[in-house]
């Protein structure tokens, strides 16, 4: 009796511990930012969301998957400008898979490796696609546009593995020592050019403030000579009309110094000289 009845609970323990470890099989957990592929016997069948999740034991397997925006940092990627001008580009991207579609991109391609077999090449491909568009100067002052194009291309080369692209920007821009020479060079004579530029704004103010000073004084003059000449012509019209004679009397009077004169001009004596007519 006693040899049965330890038979009954080591069966019943290992009982116990077969349904802990079917539960455990059968049951999982899936983070938050991850989605589950339900695999029954090598076949993608249904997606688990985030949370608690159950499972056929031996039958079906989970493949877990990350749906977070993941950041690619490509350096060193060599490529020709428009002008055929040789350029290493760094180009920092942000992208993620469309959970929506995690079955499909299974199914399609699978998940080993597929940031260095799939994403990295389509940044490669779309930075010189984009690059051979512009020419080497048009990389650097028109770097916003050149960004966007490569944004472009790669959102489109990405959506048909189901990626979906974030952000990109470009991190750095590598060109020949000879062709950074020739951008120093320009933007020396730039610079210089915008020097002579604007001394000879400076001087042409400086020549028009000059001229139109000249112009004042001139105008100045001109209208002092015309006052003058104004106020010489009403003089000579009054003394036409009261008489030169008693014009220059009177200038002799303002003059006279109250003295008599020891010498006449002419012989005029001075009482004829300083008569007055009578009316």
């Amino acid at each position: 009796m006693g040899g049965m009845k330890e038979t009954r609970l080591l069966i019943g323990a290992a009982v116990v511990l077969a349904a802990v470890i079917l539960t455990f099989l059968s049951c999982g957990k899936i983070n938050a930012g991850e989605r589950g592929i339900v695999i029954r016997f090598g076949k993608p069948v249904r997606v688990a969301e985030p949370g608690l999740y159950g499972k056929i034991p031996f039958v079906e397997t989970i493949q877990t998957i990350s749906v977070r925006t993941d950041t690619i940092l490509t350096r060193d990627m060599n490529a020709s400008s428009k002008d055929l001008q040789e350029v290493s580009a760094a180009v920092t991207t942000q992208c993620h898979f469309m959970p929506e579609r995690v079955i499909e991109t299974y199914t399609a391609f699978g998940f080993a490796e597929f940031r260095q077999r799939i994403i990295i090449p389509a940044i490669f491909e779309s930075v010189k696609s984009a690059f051979s568009k512009f020419n080497a100067e048009e990389l650097i002052t028109k770097r916003e546009e050149v960004r966007g194009v490569i944004q472009r291309n790669l959102d489109e080369l990405l959506r048909s593995y189901n990626v979906a692209v974030d952000s990109l920007q470009i991190a750095d821009l590598n060109f020949s020592k000879r062709f950074n020479d020739a951008i120093e060079e320009k933007m020396i004579a730039e610079q210089e050019a915008l020097k002579a530029r604007n001394v000879l704004e400076r001087v042409k103010t400086e020549a028009e403030q000059k001229l139109a000073q000249a112009s004042a004084e001139a105008e100045a003059k001109v209208r002092l000579a015309r006052a003058e000449a104004e106020a010489i012509k009403l003089q000579t019209d009054v003394i036409k009309e009261n008489g030169g004679d008693e014009y220059l009397l009177l200038k002799a009077i303002e003059k006279w110094d109250g003295r008599t004169p020891t010498t006449l001009v002419g012989g005029q004596d001075l009482g004829t000289l300083l008569e007055i007519k009578q009316p």
